[in-house]
């Protein structure tokens, strides 16, 4: 008797598993197709629409984040893309000018 419930229970358990590895697969491909279109889309104005979990042409690691091969040249911080590593040096290692402050001052008071 026992056997029997569990035995149904654990079938119905692989049938539900089996349904939402289907949907999960259809799910993907919509999300490709979608990711796809947007792509051609965009292409023609300078962008590349990739998939975050997307390793194509090597440049993604499995998490989707791309390597940090940009070195800080003052400090050992790496960065994936320019402008991280632009916004790090602007803010870490260039000194903090009191011109600006003087200036907006000034601006206010006149």
């Amino acid at each position: 008797m026992l056997s029997s419930k569990l035995l149904k229970s654990l079938d119905a358990v692989t049938r539900d598993k089996q349904s939402l590895n289907e949907k999960a697969r259809r799910l993907h491909r919509t999300e490709q197709q979608l990711i796809d279109q947007l792509s051609r889309a965009l292409t023609p104005v300078g962008y590349r629409v990739v998939s975050i979990g997307s390793t194509a042409g090597g440049s993604a690691r499995a998490g989707g984040t791309l390597p940090k091969r940009l070195r800080c040249p003052k400090c050992d911080r790496r960065f994936s893309h320019p402008l991280p590593m632009a916004r790090h040096m602007a803010a870490t290692h260039q000194s903090k000018s009191p011109a600006r402050k003087t200036r907006a001052k000034a601006k206010k008071s006149a």
